[in-house]
């Protein structure tokens, strides 16, 4: 059957324009990974400045200036166990432009510990890399009469209830302190703070007995002699603070607790612009002048493996549920 010359120039023009479309659409998406970022970018942190994910955070964003030349701007939105900061992320546009710094504590002991969490951690989040893991260290004043973590053991058991007022600015950090409880037998009533650098003037000011703190945050305070640092939550030293013995050299072998860092971005953020970013920070993770700082800090730098950081924030929501049913710890 012949088909007349209109009907042909039709199909034709309909073919051609499928054609174009299509292109278009394979085309898109390598658009918008050479056009971002294109304006400044948001990368929001859950605590005060002063701690470990906001130091982390501003040296990341200098360093993805650098690689990508655009703004990079750090938004401290504390409160809630970094609950708030990691929310409004969640709720953010997922284009690229709002990107969250997290703890570990974020995204795998909130779900445990706080009622009626307005993010699920797993499915509102894509994992761009873990930025980086560190140690926790038992801090006390200096002028407390404890020199040692021995010697904190005895202290802590002579206090009025048995348990030292400890400063925690994130829900991570009560159950690592929970799992020295059950170590070593030190009991500690937990205070929430909002941040690591709050923390730190609560235990220089009195307030508070101890600090089991992320090491970035204590640093300059131990080194300077304000603060003392009686142990390292981790199966190694850090290189930060060498002479601070693991819990483990104490008495207590095969103790390892360590916390970590994370990038992420809201999910449904575009996959090119995942790839971007996730190549950006791979290479900023491998420079030198950032593993030197992360090293001055006690962090041990980390990778842009996504899919590693998925399992990973999966199985310690599982280890840190267990450590909660363990201390009898229910969500609040």
């Amino acid at each position: 059957m012949h088909t007349p010359p209109a009907r042909s120039r039709r199909f034709a023009l309909r073919a051609l324009s499928a054609a174009f479309t299509a292109a278009l659409v394979s085309h898109a998406p390598q658009a918008l990974a050479q056009d971002y970022p294109d304006k400044p970018v948001r990368i929001v942190v859950g605590f005060a400045p002063g701690g470990t994910n906001d130091i982390l955070a501003r040296l990341l964003a200098v360093k993805l200036q650098e690689k990508l030349k655009q703004t990079f701007i750090v938004d401290n939105k504390a409160g809630a166990n970094s609950a708030i900061g990691n929310d409004f992320v969640a709720k953010s546009a997922p284009d690229g432009y709002t990107l969250l710094v997290s703890s570990s504590g974020g995204l795998t002991t909130n779900p445990i510990l706080m009622k009626n969490l307005a993010y699920d951690p797993v499915k509102d989040f894509e994992p761009i890399a873990l930025l980086g893991s560190f140690p926790l260290v038992v801090t006390v004043s200096a002028s407390m009469p404890v020199k040692d973590f021995a010697e904190l053991v005895e202290f802590s058991k002579k206090t009025k209830d048995g348990k030292l007022d400890n400063g925690t600015p994130t829900t991570s950090f009560v159950l690592v302190a929970e799992t020295i409880s059950a170590t070593a037998g030190v009991k500690f009533n937990h205070i929430l703070y909002r941040g690591s650098g709050p923390v730190v003037a609560g235990v220089l000011g009195g307030e508070i007995q101890t600090g089991v703190l992320d090491s970035p945050a204590v640093i300059q305070q131990v080194k300077g002699g304000k603060l003392r640092a009686l142990a390292v939550t981790t199966s190694k030293r850090s290189a930060a603070l060498p002479d601070v013995p693991t819990i483990a050299e104490l008495g207590y072998p095969g103790y390892d607790a360590p916390i970590w860092t994370a990038l992420m971005a809201p999910k449904g953020t575009p996959a090119p612009v995942l790839a971007k970013l996730r190549t950006a920070a791979g290479e900023i993770l491998k420079d030198k002048d950032m593993i030197d700082k992360m090293h001055a800090l006690g962090m041990d730098p980390g990778d842009a493996d996504a899919a590693a950081l998925s399992k990973r924030i999966a199985s310690d929501i599982t280890r840190w549920g267990k450590v909660a049913k363990a201390a009898n710890i229910l969500p609040e």
